[in-house]
């Protein structure tokens, strides 16, 4: 069976989800960037004592930078190596035939004419929100953002695209809408799991302060409900894609 075809809805087992979260760019950042530094000392020991603490995180810079890309990608090409193998039920959940989705495997043409309007409206209402409460609230970019401006320049224009705009939303909503939303044997997602769902987001993305926390849970909301409305997981993967497309336009715009 082609994993464009769907697999059979069955319940996710714990086992096949914690392999999914450790092999997320959460978990890689965390293990290579434990396991590089050990390296580079095991392999130069003098350094610390050659160079100072200042001295030593330049040195590295280069390094982390590497890491947090190859962290960010791998599990592009990791996480459907185990889809397909366990034949894990997130892609094109509702088993469309070909003729039957539209663009998109997973997708058809009443979920288009959803994500048509509700794209639109839901991001200006975020937008509109994010701004109000940054004119009431102390306003300062999250640790994510911050990280992915300290990229711009150091890293290639082409590695950050896939990164943030192909990367991120895939393995993202695999992970936070298809493990959350989806892990029984149902098209139908919860309340109570779109919620989780939102907020988990939210806080991984380190929000600092109310508008920001508000942008990204917000954020994980939008994404959840586009994926409980149409029953998919490439619904809020394509409204990912979209919103990270514009902020990496915009990213590039004013650098």
């Amino acid at each position: 069976m082609n994993i464009f075809e769907g697999y059979p809805l069955r319940k996710i087992l714990k086992r096949e989800q914690a392999l999914m979260w450790l092999l997320s760019p959460l978990a890689l950042q965390l293990i290579l960037g434990i396991i590089v530094p050990i390296l580079l000392i095991a392999t130069n020991p003098d350094i610390v004592t050659r160079l100072s603490e200042t001295e030593l995180l330049e040195a590295m810079a280069p390094m982390i930078n590497v890491v947090g890309s190859v962290a960010s990608i791998l599990p592009l090409f990791i996480l459907p190596l185990v889809i397909i193998g366990r034949k894990i039920p997130l892609i094109n959940r509702k088993q469309l035939s070909r003729d039957e989705w539209k663009v998109i495997p997973g997708l058809n043409t009443k979920d288009w004419n959803f994500l048509a309007w509700y794209i639109p409206v839901s991001f200006i209402l975020l937008n509109v929100g994010s701004t109000l409460l940054s004119m009431v609230f102390e306003n300062s970019e999250a640790i994510n953002q911050q990280a992915i401006e300290d990229l711009v320049g150091v890293t290639p224009v082409w590695v950050m695209f896939l990164m943030v705009v192909i990367a991120a939303p895939i393995v993202e909503e695999w992970l936070f809408r298809g493990l959350i939303l989806f892990r029984q044997d149902s098209l139908d997602a919860t309340w109570v799991s779109v919620i989780v769902s939102s907020v988990i987001f939210g806080l991984v993305h380190v929000p600092t302060n109310i508008p920001s926390a508000f942008t990204y849970i917000g954020m994980g909301f939008m994404f959840a409900y586009a994926a409980k409305r149409t029953r998919s997981v490439e619904a809020s993967i394509f409204y990912h894609m979209l919103n990270n497309f514009i902020g990496f336009i915009a990213l590039y715009a004013f650098i």
